[in-house]
């Protein structure tokens, strides 16, 4: 099991990579930092000739969820991942749980937190599979959706949550 969800698709375009990548820049603030500001464009990144790293533009949620693209003709490959700053924020709040384990270990004896151990795997599993995992989802629908509109996306192939380092 994978502590931050991905998800990895091979693309198919309506028109060739150089045509796609000059539609994404024109809607793409164009950055070196993946965080969100104001802008009248959909997107914020970089676009490069043969490929893509940007956030939706979306104030709040929009820099949860990194899309990276290599495209080759009127094909390419589309990566969906957690952006590293809301890993390491998703990291803080999981460890709670265990930071509470390890408080009513040291207050009330190891005996007692073994009782609360049940509840405390409970609210990390909680954390993981429905906060983090559900935010995932609905962010990266919504702006995959918004990509795919941009790009000119004719079809799509999901290759699965293939393991990664990430």
């Amino acid at each position: 099991m994978k502590l931050f969800p991905s998800k990895y698709f091979t693309i198919e375009l309506k028109e060739d990579r150089v045509a796609t990548l000059k539609e994404l820049k024109r809607n793409t603030k164009l950055t070196d930092n993946l965080i969100s500001s104001y802008t009248d464009k959909k997107f914020i990144g970089k676009v490069n000739d043969s490929g893509f790293k940007i956030i939706s533009s979306e104030i709040g949620r929009g820099a949860v969820c990194i899309f990276t693209g290599e495209l080759q003709d009127s094909l390419g490959e589309l990566e969906i991942r957690i952006h590293n700053a809301f890993k390491v924020m998703f990291s803080i709040l999981l460890s709670y749980p265990l930071i509470g384990f390890g408080l009513i270990a040291c207050n009330q004896g190891f005996e007692k937190a073994i009782k609360f151990l049940p509840i405390l795997i409970i609210f990390l599993l909680f954390i993981r599979f429905v906060f983090i995992e559900l935010s995932f989802r609905f962010i990266s629908k919504t702006g995959l959706n918004k990509l795919t509109k941009t790009l000119g996306i004719k079809t799509m192939h999901n290759n699965g949550n293939r393991c990664t380092s990430h």
